[in-house]
């Protein structure tokens, strides 16, 4: 007898379907945990650093503090946020947004949107405004970390009462902090499109012009320049063997330039500059402005007789003064 019947059909195994919602749900709720874990990390962190800072004489401290950013990354918002050094040097910021990608908290970018107010230890406080403030930290167990700060359209504006700022503004500002091999650090610093206000001999190569600036620099011995304050530091650093090595420094506004092309420096005992540079100068008196020093007067000479005015020379700073070639052109720069 044969048997047409046909045979029950088999029901999906729902077991199957389900297998990879199960895994994403486990991989979502562990990602959580270590979301949660990382944030108490940061927290954690951030708190240790304030107290170890304070036991030194700084501060870094808050009003409030929000974190948020989940799930790829940790943001922090601070709100009055400020951190100084003993000597007295420091920032003060109405609101601070931080970021980091969820997993690389050791790497900070810092946006200050309502600026920052810098307080200088003697000459008051300057609110630094602009189009945009940022900075960038990462590697904090090497010394000195990597910092980076980055500006657009920035206006320094001292507050009533305090004296004047060197940097009235500028169109783009970048500052790099770099450590290095053999106990090094690297600073780079340039400002374009600035308006300053600077004395003795910058003062005249810049006048009324827009300059641009470029600072690049190694010190050595940088882990030396630890201290109770920035003079303490300064000074050991100094006590130590301690030089900063210019690898460029330039000035330029307009036709007028004033080029440092190599040469080594250190802190005397008055927190004065002391060393010396190699440089190229020439200044270019504005419209209607007196010639106010012999080499500007020799420079002018040379240009009107169709030669190159440009002169090159030995910057010295020694005794609390700066020398060009022969001519004092006025007090050594002050560190501290």
């Amino acid at each position: 007898m044969t048997h047409n019947a046909a045979a029950p059909s088999r029901k999906p195994r729902r077991r199957g379907l389900l297998a990879p919602f199960v895994i994403l749900a486990i991989v979502a709720i562990g990602w959580s945990i270590g979301w949660l874990w990382l944030r108490g990390q940061a927290e954690q962190r951030m708190d240790a650093t304030a107290l170890s800072l304070k036991s030194r004489g700084y501060d870094l401290s808050w009003e409030a503090r929000a974190f948020s950013g989940y799930p790829f990354r940790m943001d922090v918002r601070l709100v009055n946020a400020r951190v100084a050094e003993p000597s007295g040097w420091a920032l003060r910021a109405p609101e601070l947004n931080g970021e980091a990608n969820a997993y690389d908290i050791g790497h900070w970018v810092i946006v200050a949107p309502r600026g920052v107010i810098m307080t200088r230890p003697i000459n008051g406080d300057v609110q630094i405004t602009g189009q945009a403030l940022r900075a960038s930290f990462a590697g904090f167990k090497q010394y000195p970390p990597r910092i980076s700060v980055e500006g657009a359209n920035l206006v320094f504006t001292p507050v009533a009462g305090a004296a004047p700022f060197p940097l009235l503004s500028a169109a783009g500002l970048q500052l790099h902090l770099r450590p290095g091999p053999d106990d090094q650090g690297a600073i780079f610093f340039e400002a374009k499109g600035a308006k300053a206000r600077f004395t003795g001999l910058l003062g005249r190569v810049a006048a009324d012009r827009t300059a641009d600036l470029v600072w690049d620099s190694k010190i050595s011995k940088i882990s030396a320049l630890h201290g109770a304050s920035w003079a303490d530091a300064v000074g050991d650093w100094s006590d130590a063997g301690g030089t900063l090595t210019v690898q460029q420094g330039r000035l330029t506004a307009g036709e007028a330039l004033l080029d440092a092309k190599s040469g080594a420096l250190t802190v005397d005992d008055d927190g004065r500059l002391r060393g010396a540079l190699d440089v190229t100068v020439r200044e270019v008196p504005t419209p209607g402005q007196a010639l106010k020093s012999p080499e500007a007067a020799a420079a002018a000479v040379a240009q009107a007789l169709g030669r190159d005015p440009t002169l090159s020379a030995t910057l010295k700073f020694d005794n609390g003064r700066t020398r060009l070639g022969l001519f004092d052109t006025g007090p050594a720069p002050r560190v501290y």
